[in-house]
């Protein structure tokens, strides 16, 4: 059975190594399962953001902060560790160990609002779940 949560962390994992294919030429399998569990956990902290136990500020920069940690610790693992080479920002500034950096850091905050507008209308269309759904606002009327 195909259940919210796969489906969510399925379009998770192919629109991010989609990103990554057109972007860089070329994605690896763990960016996918890693991209896929971000998606899980902002849609996780939108259901929060619904019930108003966050604004969508703090949304923002708690997905950012969980992508950046999550990069991080699978950098560690997949190219440090394992030496796969899948990535490497030692050339960039600001960066820790390679595998963080601060401007994909931010470019990760403009992502992720893309991402939860996107979650938004998945919840809205897909799941027809979507506390704030425009259709629920009409036949209410």
């Amino acid at each position: 059975m195909f259940t919210e949560g796969f489906g969510t962390f399925f379009i998770g994992a192919l629109s991010y190594g989609l990103l990554e294919v057109l972007t860089r030429g070329f994605t690896h399998i763990s960016m996918g399962l890693l991209g896929g569990m971000c998606f899980l956990f902002m849609s996780y902290t939108s259901e929060l953001r619904e019930e108003g136990n966050l604004t969508l500020i703090q949304q923002l920069i708690c997905v950012t902060l969980f992508i950046t940690v999550a990069e991080l610790l699978c950098g560690i693992i997949i190219n440090l560790e394992l030496g796969l080479a899948v990535w490497d920002y030692s050339d960039m500034p600001f960066n820790l160990y390679g595998q963080i950096c601060l401007p994909f850091s931010l470019l990760w905050l403009g992502i992720t609002f893309i991402g939860i507008m996107a979650d938004d209308a998945i919840k809205r269309y897909i799941y027809t779940r979507h506390k704030r759904s425009f259709i629920k606002e009409l036949k209410a009327r």
